[in-house]
């Protein structure tokens, strides 16, 4: 008999911590915010509890562990919570190698989401622009973003509240803006982007605003995160050029 139990993300500390250990690497707060708006289930056999895995959106399968010893239940288990709960997708980071398996063997199809980034001592040219012309945005830049930006940040007025915006300028001309946010569940880390206004691009201004989120981050006793969508590939190869490689992909398998 299968055994799920709605349950907060506190109650399975342990098994999340576990989780943790099993990684190849960390991923960015894109990933990072599905995994927390998603509703947790405990898998239990005979009082024991064995796994979890976790749901967003009611269709959209973001988190599945089990403990080593019930690895062998894991394929036929997998299976079951697809058909129980009507699962239609998942996201699935490549630095999860036992969710990443059982999830490729049950795959209908398999769609390349995003880039997660980490930072390397590779030396890397120097920034072009100066550090001073990166600012913390304040709320009267709101609506001077909200022109500029394309609608690249989720909400301008909330994550400039939040002091999670920077903006990137000389004199009175803004060439592009930054965003620094936590990563709730990789604590060492924080996650960063970059937006270039258009009549700037090709310019060297996203590699600097990069850099010096970078260093900021540093200064602030954390490492970098970013991550990029899959086929954007100025974004990846302006990430390169700042010292970062890629070993993880975000995929999204279809059931």
């Amino acid at each position: 008999m299968d055994n799920y139990k709605r349950v907060m993300k506190e109650d399975i500390d342990k098994l999340f911590n576990e989780y943790l250990e099993s990684l190849a690497g960390p991923y960015d707060d894109f990933l990072v915010d599905h995994i927390l708006k998603s509703d947790f289930y405990l898998m239990t056999a005979e009082n024991e509890e064995i796994g979890y895995f976790a749901i967003c959106n009611e269709d959209l399968l973001t988190q599945f562990y089990m403990k080593d010893e019930y690895m062998h239940l894991a394929q036929s288990k997998l299976k079951n919570i697809i058909k129980s709960y009507d699962i239609k997708n998942a996201f699935v980071p490549t630095c999860d190698e036992r969710f990443l398996s059982y999830a490729l063997d049950l795959k209908k199809e398999i769609h390349l989401q995003a880039y997660f980034f980490k930072e390397t001592d590779r030396k890397v040219k120097p920034v072009l622009m100066e550090k001073g012309q990166l600012r913390l945005a304040v709320p009267s830049d709101i609506e001077m973003i909200k022109t500029l930006s394309d609608n690249f940040f989720s909400d301008v007025t909330e994550e400039t509240e939040d002091k999670k915006i920077y903006i990137f300028e000389d004199a009175d001309e803004v060439y592009g803006f930054g965003i620094v946010v936590e990563n709730e569940i990789h604590k060492d880390h924080l996650g960063i982007g970059m937006f270039t206004v258009e009549k700037h691009r090709q310019k060297g201004v996203g590699r600097s605003i990069i850099l010096h989120l970078k260093e900021l981050c540093h200064s602030l006793g954390y490492k970098s995160l970013p991550g990029c969508w899959y086929y954007n590939h100025n974004s990846k190869s302006t990430l390169e050029s700042c010292g970062y490689i890629t070993n993880t992909r975000l995929l999204r398998i279809e059931f």
